[in-house]
């Protein structure tokens, strides 16, 4: 069977210097950030080094520091150093803010806080805003990320949108299409990253489990208005317990793997963990915590598939109709199974497929589960008389499972997603593997 090397180029905002290698897994701290505004200790800096190194053995390759301070950043900095982990920078002290009026600091010392910071080999981003919203939070912004990029072009200038249940953005008012708009068209970023965290939010329900969530239509909404613009699309998810929430004592693992699957599903380039109080790092200690090794095997699995991820161009996501069904937030954004380009029937309750393209036209199909307690077992009715590989989630080679079929046989665990690509039959069989053009 031919093997196919096939180069891709890194991806990034076309009107813009900074550029994407590989596929961004990053976290939002290192340890706990409830203190992080707050009087800290020796204890705290020691445990949030600990969590730093933590990071890195889960497989992130980016660590963030959210809500730091001066003082906390630079631990996470000096740690980050020493380890050979990568970090986002921000010093809510020092520069940025969180959201509409959120401001921490007497001056917005961007300038001098890149300044100061660059001679730091681990600093790989700077988070300039938190999820701006006013316009004259997405104008300082711009004008933040305007600098960061002359003066460090070699770093990811950072900002983050928010979800649709901010109050001055809900779905309800028809307002978050058009904030996604204001936001990508005034700050022109660098990549598109929003967050949405349904588990534990007044409207959640179990039994529904992420059914009747507005993340689905926010992932499409942001998809279709980044993918317009040519800007790569990121997206947070939800990795953790929220104490003041009764799902506390029920949250498992299976539903950060779906929500992180989701992200995949719509295209992301970067997939972002929100962990804050109790995830896979322990909180009273900065050591693995309770869902380490599961955590480390999904970065490990989605570091595997980046390569090709990297090369893809998410084309159309389809949902079976149990999710939203006849809800208006999805209203104009549904794509029917009928317009499928290689897939004719077979989707069960709470599945999903995307389709995909590389440079070269080569075809792939994503199918998640999006039930995290229950397995699903799919027969995909195709189009067309097929060759199927499967994108392996061990070494990212592709490996032939169907050879001139019209069915697709799927079986996936609870939250999780396979990644195939689908060959024309009439073709001789061959496998692809892609490697960074720069």
């Amino acid at each position: 069977m031919q093997h196919k090397l096939l180069g891709r180029k890194p991806v990034g905002n076309p009107r813009r210097v900074w550029k994407q290698d590989n596929l961004l897994i990053s976290v939002a701290s290192a340890g706990p950030m409830e203190t992080s505004l707050k009087e800290k200790n020796e204890y705290t800096y020691r445990k949030t080094r600990r969590a730093v190194k933590t990071c890195v053995d889960a497989g992130f390759n980016l660590i963030g520091c959210l809500w730091a301070d001066s003082k906390m950043a630079m631990e996470i900095v000096r740690a980050a150093e020493a380890c050979g982990g990568n970090v986002q920078f921000q010093d809510l002290k020092r520069f940025g803010g969180m959201g509409r009026k959120n401001v921490f600091c007497e001056k917005n010392d961007y300038e001098g806080a890149i300044e100061d910071t660059k001679q730091w080999k681990c600093i790989k981003a700077y988070c300039l805003w938190d999820e701006p919203i006013t316009e004259e939070r997405l104008t300082e912004t711009r004008r933040m990320l305007d600098y960061c990029e002359q003066v460090r072009p070699d770093v990811l200038p950072y900002t983050v949108a928010n979800p649709d249940y901010n109050r001055h953005c809900r779905w309800e008012d028809n307002a978050y299409a058009p904030y996604i708009d204001s936001f990508l068209d005034t700050i022109d970023p660098v990549q598109m990253s929003f967050d949405y965290y349904p588990i534990g939010k007044p409207e959640y329900d179990a039994a529904l489990q992420l059914d009747n969530s507005t993340m689905w239509s926010d992932l499409e909404i942001v998809r279709r208005a980044a993918k317009k613009r040519d800007i790569p699309m990121c997206f947070w998810y939800q990795a953790q317990r929220f104490p003041w929430h009764k799902v506390y004592y029920t949250f498992h693992f299976n539903m950060a793997r779906s929500m992180a699957h989701a992200g995949v599903l719509h295209g992301c380039k970067g997939i972002e963990c929100y962990t804050e109080f109790d995830g896979f790092v322990d909180p009273a200690t900065g050591r693995e915590g309770v869902f380490f090794e599961p955590q480390k095997r999904l970065n490990t699995e989605l570091l595997n598939l980046g390569n090709t991820l990297m090369a893809l161009t998410c084309d159309r996501v389809i949902h079976d109709g149990t999710l939203l069904p006849d809800h208006p937030a999805m209203e104009g954004l549904r794509t029917p199974l009928e317009e499928s380009e290689l897939v004719a029937s077979g989707l069960v309750p709470r599945t999903s497929i995307s389709e995909h393209t590389d440079p070269y036209g080569n075809r792939y199909l994503m199918v998640l589960n999006r039930d995290y307690e229950q397995t699903a077992t799919l027969s995909l009715r195709l189009k067309k008389s097929s060759h199927i590989y499967e994108v392996s989630k061990k070494d990212g080679e592709q490996v032939l499972c169907e050879e001139a079929a019209m069915t697709l046989p799927v079986y996936l665990e609870p939250g999780d997603l396979k990644l195939y690509r689908i060959q024309d039959a009439a073709e001789d069989l061959y496998t692809i593997e892609y490697y960074l053009d720069k």
